[in-house]
């Protein structure tokens, strides 16, 4: 057989198997997705495009469409536990000993606290309420209701997300790698003008590709926000008062049985220099 037919029948064979079908490496992206920056990077190398769009559909909550892809009689907290990083009151957050596990259900007296050099133990509301944390642009009301919905563990480990500036700077470099694979082929076709198995390259070709890849592109971009946007993140940064207290945030876990698993009681502290809450 020739070496150009191999290479051909090769990428043909792969591509679309890897681009379609990246079910839990794509999942495990989406439940981490914080931003438009990572809206972007998912759309400029997508793995799992099938798994994007249903998981746009599932949390999107539209019946007709979740009907269509046999998703018609899931509950929301499904979609949330297994495709966002939020925590409510159908999904929490606990800890294993070993490690942080996603489950359906809301365990009994998990609370966020904090805890200062003089003793003194504070939930959110009250901290903010002491200054001790800022609450930028946060209604009183969603506060009360954080204060009291399960932690978010996963969220506030060290170094869980990546810095807004690194990215952005990824993003940027997908956008320039997906620019030069749209680019090259158009030069190909139309400059070096590279004949395709002895003749030349048919007239639709680039457009239909060059069209495709745009319109890949901004639908999964469009499932990205559409998944990464139904949540809402909010930060509560420590005020002066509260780094000069010495405060130190931790989650209390109960002992507990949640969705037919037994969890120990644990005190979970945040590394001594992350003083900030998210939720």
């Amino acid at each position: 057989f020739a070496g150009d037919e191999f290479s051909n029948n090769l990428f043909s064979d792969l591509a679309p198997l890897l681009t379609l079908f990246g079910e839990q490496v794509t999942k495990q992206f989406l439940s981490m997705s914080m931003g438009w920056a990572d809206n972007v990077l998912l759309a400029m190398g997508p793995l799992g495009i099938m798994t994007v769009i249903v998981s746009a559909i599932r949390v999107g909550g539209i019946k007709r469409l979740k009907a269509i892809v046999g998703r018609a009689r899931e509950s929301r907290s499904t979609a949330e536990q297994e495709l966002l990083s939020s925590t409510s009151q159908d999904v929490c957050e606990l800890w294993s000993g070993e490690e942080i596990v996603r489950l359906i259900g809301n365990p009994q007296g998990m609370k966020c606290l904090i805890v200062t050099n003089e003793a003194r133990v504070y939930d959110l509301k009250s901290a903010i309420e002491h200054k001790l944390f800022r609450s930028d642009m946060v209604p009183p009301e969603v506060t009360a209701t954080l204060t009291n919905a399960a932690p978010n563990l996963a969220l506030n480990v060290k170094n869980a997300n990546a810095p807004g500036w690194e990215l952005w700077l990824w993003a940027f470099f997908g956008v320039a790698l997906q620019l030069i694979a749209i680019a090259i082929p158009g030069v190909a076709t139309y400059h070096w003008q590279w004949p395709k198995a002895g003749a030349s390259v048919a007239a639709y070709g680039y457009p239909c590709f060059a069209i495709g890849t745009v319109l890949v592109i901004g639908g999964v971009l469009g499932c990205g926000h559409v998944i990464e946007g139904i949540t809402t993140e909010h930060v509560f940064q420590p005020e002066h008062r509260g780094r000069k207290a010495g405060m130190q945030v931790l989650v209390l876990q109960r002992a507990c049985t949640v969705s037919d698993q037994h969890f120990s009681s644990y005190a979970i502290f945040n590394s001594p220099e992350n003083r900030t809450i998210r939720t």
